[in-house]
C-alpha cells in the first residue's frame, strides 16, 4: 500500500502554492458543510462567510439565533473537526454576526479584504479581466478540483467559483 496524504497537502504540492487559492478552498469546504454541521434548522438562519486564523465567522439572522448557536458551540466545533481536519482546517472558535446578515445571506457579493466587511458586487467581479497566465493557472486549479470525485458536484463548483472570484477580487484591490 502507498502512503496516504492529506488532500490539502496534495493540492498544495501540485496546484495551490499560492495562499489565496488555499484560503479559497478552505472557505469553500467550510461553507459547503455548514448545513451538515448545524442541521437544516440553523443552516436556514446562519451562514459562514470567512475564516480568520482558527476562527470561523458566521452571519446569523438575529440575536436569538446567535444565542442558540452559542449554546451549542462546543458541539458545533467538534462536528466541524470531522469535516475540516481532512483538508487541514483547524477551527477553535466561532464568532457570530447578525448585523451583516442581509448582505451575506444574499450571496451576491465577495469580501474585499481580510480585515473588513466591505464587499464587491457580482458585477464588479465579473468585469475583471484576467491575464493569459492567470487564466492558465486557474484552469489547472479548476481541472484539479473537477477530478476530486469524492466531493459532490455542488462543492466542486463552489470551490472553482471561489478561486476565480478571489483571484479577481485580488486584482481589484491592487
Amino acid at each position: 500500500m502507498g502512503d496516504f496524504n492529506k488532500i490539502s497537502d496534495i493540492l498544495a504540492q501540485e496546484v495551490f502554492d499560492k495562499s489565496a487559492c488555499t484560503n479559497s478552498i478552505k472557505k469553500a469546504v467550510a461553507f459547503s458543510f455548514w448545513k451538515n454541521v448545524t442541521g437544516a434548522k440553523f443552516a436556514k438562519f446562519s451562514k459562514p462567510y470567512d475564516i480568520k486564523g482558527k476562527t470561523l465567522l458566521v452571519a446569523v439572522k438575529s440575536p436569538a439565533v446567535m444565542q442558540e448557536l452559542i449554546f451549542y458551540q462546543k458541539e458545533l466545533i467538534e462536528k466541524l473537526k470531522n469535516y475540516f481536519l481532512p483538508v487541514n482546517i483547524e477551527i477553535e472558535d466561532i464568532r457570530y454576526d447578525y448585523k451583516n446578515w442581509q448582505k451575506i445571506s444574499a450571496g451576491t457579493s465577495y469580501l474585499k479584504g481580510d480585515e473588513s466587511l466591505e464587499y464587491y458586487s457580482k458585477e464588479e467581479i465579473e468585469e475583471i479581466e484576467l491575464s493569459e497566465i492567470e487564466k492558465e493557472e486557474l484552469k489547472k486549479a479548476t481541472n484539479t478540483i473537477s477530478n476530486l470525485t469524492f466531493l459532490d458536484e455542488k462543492l466542486r463548483n463552489s470551490m472553482k467559483r471561489n478561486i476565480i472570484n478571489s483571484t479577481k477580487a485580488k486584482k481589484i484591490r491592487k
